[in-house]
């Protein structure tokens, strides 16, 4: 996965690799299907990768093996450990009109599953989202359907990196231990599920103090938290699965969008003249 900058605080997702037991011939079948091969200039080290355009123009890598790690020079630095165990899914924001282009397409190139159509209200109007996915690989793909306004201020469509864990809670205690900018949920979201869940006490003020989610289903569980937005577009989520749960948590993504655009509007205090 590549955060490119993209100029200014504008950065975005702006390619992903998929693993293929034969990257040539996923290239091969993606030109057939008329997907968009991308030209590389290689320098005479780095690894020969085979990139494919998205109908939104991320680039999809195909990696056959681990060439690619030698691209990368090792910083021999160890960094403290948070118990995050890799990525979960990483979820794509579509134009309106690649939204269903872009679920032919992960399907047709790559052999990913789509998974039903859901529709929820957003600060700024109704959204549609799908899951395309297959054995380890999950990709969201979401998108507006009628926008009233902007999101938040300068913001286009927003990105984000699911990134998997253990235990939701301890991750969250040690990434706020180590400085990162998590996002606070408001306290009411907890007391509707106080209301609505018969959650442990000791549990629900757990996920409280540490601005975790949770969604459950008749297959398991699913807590999640998240960062503020690093720049003007990608932010980061932190996930974990409890039993057979295979979603996204998609009830939680109006409350995580209504903070995301709390979070923007708060005027910083202003300056106490020296």
């Amino acid at each position: 996965m590549v955060v490119n900058e993209g100029g200014g605080e504008h950065g975005a997702v702006g390619a992903v690799a998929l693993a293929s037991t034969d990257p040539a011939r996923s290239a091969r079948r993606a030109d057939a299907l008329r997907a968009p091969v991308l030209p590389r200039v290689r320098g005479p080290r780095e690894a020969e990768l085979n990139a494919v355009a998205a109908p939104d123009g991320t680039e999809v890598f195909l990696c056959g093996n681990d060439d690619w790690r030698a691209d990368f020079v090792p910083t021999g630095e160890t960094a403290p450990g948070t118990g995050v165990l890799g990525i979960d899914h990483v979820a794509l924001t579509q134009p309106f009109d690649h939204f269903e282009e872009a679920a032919l397409f992960y399907r047709s190139v790559f052999g990913l599953t789509p998974s039903p159509v859901a529709e929820f209200a957003a600060p700024f109007g109704l959204v549609r989202s799908r899951a395309v996915a297959a054995g380890g690989v999950r990709l969201t793909l979401d998108g507006a359907l009628v926008r009233r306004g902007e999101w938040a201020p300068a913001v286009p469509e927003p990105q984000h990196v699911a990134f998997a864990c253990a235990d939701a809670v301890a991750t969250a205690e040690a990434m706020r231990a180590l400085g990162a900018p998590l996002l606070e949920i408001p306290g009411n979201y907890y007391d509707d599920l106080e209301a609505r869940l018969d959650l442990p006490a000791a549990r629900l003020a757990a996920l409280r103090a540490n601005s975790v989610l949770y969604d459950r289903d008749e297959d398991g569980e699913f807590l999640h938290f998240y960062t503020a937005l690093a720049g003007a577009r990608v932010f980061f989520e932190v996930v974990q699965r409890v039993g057979g749960y295979r979603g996204f948590g998609v009830a939680n993504a109006p409350v995580r969008m209504a903070a995301h655009r709390a979070r923007r509007h708060v005027v910083p205090p202003a300056k106490t003249p020296a």
